[in-house]
C-alpha cells in the first residue's frame, strides 16, 4: 500500500513538473505575440514567473524527499574475519559503496579496530567459512565489547549475514573455474575437505557446498571429508570411484592446514589415484584459479 502511494505522488508530482514548464513555455510563445496590451502582457510576465517558480519549488521538494529517502535507508558494511588474511576479501554478489564498507579481524585490538559509526543500522559479514563460535557468539560479544569501549556504551542496530561458506556464490564460482580450466576431465571427482568441529553437530556449509556443486556439475563425483573430524578425509579419497582426484579446502585462506592437514599425493597413490590439489574454496571467487602441487 505505501509502495503504491509513493509511485503516485512521483507521477503527480513529474506531471506537475511538467505542467509548470509547459505553462511557462506556452506564456512565453503568446507574450511574443504582436498586438498585446500592457495588462495583458503584464498578466503573461506574472504567469512565466508563477509556473518558474512552481517548477523551482517541485524540484526542491523532490530533492528534500529523496535526501530523506537516503537518510533513512542509510547502512553501514562491515566484513569480519577471525584474522587480518581474510579482512581483504568482499562478500560475493552485492555491490557496496567504499565510504560505507569498513573492515575488522577479532585478533586486533578494540581500540584500533576500524568500526563503522553507531547512527546507522550495520550489516555485519562474518569472512569464516563455517558457523560456530567465532562467527557467532564470540563475534557478538566482540563487537559488543568495541561499541562500549570505543563510543561509550552504544550500541548500534548489528544485522549479522551468513557466513561466506554458506554464499551460493561460492559454489557457482567454484563450478565455472573447473569448467574454464578443463579440470573435469573424464574419470575425475572432487574431494571436498573441511575443517573439522567441537560443535555437538559439523556445521552445514560444507555439505551445501558439495550440494551445490553436484546440481552444478551433473555427472561429476563430488565427496566430503574432514580433518580432525570423521569422516577423514583420506579415508572418503581411497573410497571414492574417480581415478583422478581433484582437492578443494573448503577454507578462508591458505594456511598451517593446507601444508599440514590435507590428505597428500603419496597417500593418494598408495590407493592407486592421481591427486591435483586446488587452491583453497574461498579464492575461487578471484579471477585467477592456479592449482597446487
Amino acid at each position: 500500500m505505501k509502495r503504491g502511494r509513493n509511485q503516485a505522488l512521483i507521477i503527480l508530482g513529474c506531471l506537475a513538473f511538467l505542467a509548470a514548464v509547459w505553462g511557462s513555455v506556452d506564456c512565453g510563445v503568446r507574450l511574443s505575440q504582436p498586438g498585446l496590451d500592457a495588462a495583458e502582457e503584464a498578466h503573461l510576465r506574472h504567469l512565466i514567473y508563477f509556473h518558474f517558480a512552481v517548477a523551482q519549488l517541485l524540484l526542491v521538494v523532490a530533492g528534500v524527499l529523496f535526501w530523506r529517502r537516503h537518510h533513512k535507508w542509510k547502512r553501514y558494511y562491515l566484513v569480519v574475519s577471525y584474522n587480518e588474511k581474510g579482512v581483504a576479501l568482499d562478500p560475493p554478489g552485492i555491490r557496496i559503496p567504499a565510504s560505507r564498507l569498513f573492515r575488522c579481524h577479532l585478533h586486533e585490538p578494540l581500540e584500533t579496530a576500524a568500526l563503522p559509526p553507531p547512527d546507522a543500522p550495520i550489516l555485519v559479514y562474518p569472512m569464516f567459512m563455517l558457523s560456530g563460535t567465532s562467527s557467532g557468539a564470540r563475534l557478538q560479544q566482540w563487537l559488543r565489547e568495541a561499541y562500549a569501549r570505543r563510543f561509550k556504551g552504544a550500541q548500534p542496530q548489528l544485522f549479522f549475514q551468513p557466513v561466506l561458506g554458506a554464499s551460493p556464490w561460492l559454489a557457482e564460482a567454484a563450478a565455472r573455474r573447473l569448467r574454464e580450466h578443463d579440470r573435469l576431465q573424464p574419470d575425475t571427482g572432487i574431494l571436498v575437505v573441511a575443517h573439522g568441529s567441537k560443535l555437538p553437530e559439523p556445521p552445514p556449509e560444507p555439505a551445501l557446498f558439495c550440494r551445490r556443486l553436484r546440481e552444478l556439475l551433473p555427472g561429476t563425483e563430488v565427496a566430503l571429508g574432514y580433518f580432525h573430524q570423521t569422516p577423514d578425509a583420506a579415508a572418503v579419497m581411497a573410497g571414492m570411484q574417480s581415478r583422478r582426484i581433484l582437492l578443494l579446502p573448503f577454507l578462508l585462506t591458505d594456511g598451517i592446514h593446507t601444508r599440514r592437514d590435507l590428505p597428500t599425493a603419496e597417500q593418494a597413490a598408495a590407493c592407486g589415484k592421481e591427486l591435483t590439489r586446488l587452491q583453497v574454496a574461498a579464492s575461487m571467487l578471484d579471477s585467477t584459479f592456479p592449482s597446487r602441487p
